[in-house]
């Protein structure tokens, strides 16, 4: 199961009730919300844990009952561009079928969310990446403090490692 937990802004927009989690593993849980970014809606998904984060860029109203199917999709894209084996992917994915809604509970993730998203505000003036795995890969080299100064994606492989 993951958990992928909207802010009040991105639960209205998608319209969705979340339901209440107390606990769930921080590997497979998600803080997500909505921005413009060039003028086209995104949404940025973040793990608690690795801060890794995937954006979706582009996304349309009559996209969102899909929500669970794009991320899935844009989770193993991406994954597979960093070079990670097939089979972690698939078992990192295959422990993601369900998909629960709840509220955002960790406000050091939401910061970090909040940095990433105007970080891509600030460099993004022109059209700086070919594709949305060019941009998630560029994302995901910045380190942060809330993972001992540390990249997002070296996290996740490692914690990956550990899971498989």
């Amino acid at each position: 199961m993951v958990v992928i937990r909207l802010t009040k802004s991105l639960q209205k927009e998608l319209k969705l009730q979340p339901q209440k989690v107390d606990i769930s593993n921080p590997f497979f849980s998600w803080h997500a919300n909505m921005f413009l970014l060039r003028r086209r809606k995104c949404i940025v998904l973040m793990n608690d844990l690795s801060r890794l984060s995937l954006t979706l860029h582009g996304i349309k109203s009559s996209q969102y009952k899909n929500l669970h199917e794009i991320f899935q999709s844009e989770l193993r894209e991406y994954l597979t561009s960093e070079g990670i084996e097939e089979r972690m992917v698939t078992a990192y994915l295959d422990h993601c079928t369900n998909l629960v809604v709840s509220n955002t509970d960790n406000r050091s993730v939401i910061g970090t969310l909040n940095e990433i998203m105007f970080t891509m505000n600030a460099v993004e003036k022109d059209d700086r990446y070919e594709s949305n795995t060019e941009r998630n890969q560029w994302n995901n080299q910045i380190i942060y403090k809330p993972i001992d100064y540390n990249k997002p994606i070296d996290v996740f492989k490692s914690e990956l490692v550990k899971y498989v």
